[in-house]
């Protein structure tokens, strides 16, 4: 059989490589670090060393269009913010923070701007996709959270205590809930993205759905944050943080990803590096990062 013409196989062998993502961005969790001894499996010190190492891979790619930390940079104090940051910082790509509940070492405000946020919650876009950031300790009875008599704080003291009251699984002083001016902004978000025809992705701490980490882990007001997420079809997606051992599950059409945290990830780092395509969300990473295809409907 005579061989066919380079010229003629040019077609054939550019139609068999995949098409790129249409932008990529990473997924960091719980850094946690702190300059004190391990706690079980909590290795505080040694996230410095993993974030650095993350950054460094991190680094040398050029296709990020954005890295997010998602909250818990530090463990419990305040003094330790400096020297994880600054390794955070070295990240080429634009750098974004979602607040958790350890963060909390110092007074918001202060939190807020140390960190170059701009504010507790916020969103951008990217690539015809609209990410929203949230915070959940907006409610909740952390010292560093709210001052006491300030609205938000009595409210969280409330929520907490009816929670308690019913022995809910996530009655926990270190979860925090999302306060109704907050909840009426993630709405109007939601609602802006389905008219532009964006998809959404929407960051927090803490987890929505058990299903995708453990009761104990999650947002004190989870349903009504959820009852929100799947009442427009622009949301794809949330992601957190908070449980460490990380966690997937998928309901109506929304998928929820709890990534792994780097204080409890042994000797080694783990980072995620999310593939955006128009039908699917593709992660990989490193050591225990999830690898998985979350499908999306088109839109």
């Amino acid at each position: 059989m005579k061989a066919l013409p380079l010229l003629l196989l040019a077609p054939l062998l550019t139609t068999s490589q995949p098409a790129p993502p249409r932008f990529s961005f990473a997924v960091l969790a719980d850094v946690q670090y702190g300059d004190q001894a391990p706690a079980g499996k909590r290795e505080y010190r040694g996230s410095l060393g993993k974030l650095r190492e993350a950054v460094e891979a991190l680094n040398a790619r050029n296709d990020l269009a954005f890295v997010i930390q998602l909250g818990d940079l530090i463990d419990s104090r305040a003094a330790d913010l400096d020297p994880i940051l600054a390794v955070y910082n070295r990240l080429v790509a634009p750098r974004r923070h979602v607040l958790g509940n350890h963060d909390f070492a110092m007074p918001r405000d202060t939190l807020v701007r140390r960190l170059g946020m701009p504010g507790a919650s916020y969103e951008f876009a990217f690539g015809g996709w609209r990410f929203v950031v949230l915070d959940g300790m907006d409610l909740s009875v952390a010292a560093g959270s709210r001052a006491d008599g300030t609205p938000q704080r009595d409210r969280g003291r409330e929520m907490f205590e009816r929670l308690s009251a019913g022995r809910a699984a996530n009655a926990n002083d270190w979860n925090g809930g999302v306060g109704r001016q907050q909840l009426d902004w993630l709405r109007d978000c939601l609602k802006r993205a389905t008219r532009s025809r964006e998809r959404v992705i929407v960051f927090c701490h803490f987890p929505v759905l058990s299903e995708s980490s453990t009761p104990a882990h999650l947002l004190w007001n989870h349903e009504a944050v959820r009852e929100m997420l799947e009442a427009e079809p622009s949301v794809a997606a949330w992601f957190n943080g908070h449980d460490h051992q990380g966690g997937y599950a998928e309901r109506n059409g929304i998928h929820y990803v709890t990534f792994p945290g780097i204080v409890e990830s042994g000797e080694q780092t783990t980072y995620s590096v999310v593939n955006v395509y128009a039908d699917r969300l593709k992660l990989g990473g490193a050591a225990s990062a999830p690898k998985r295809t979350l499908r999306i409907a088109p839109r």
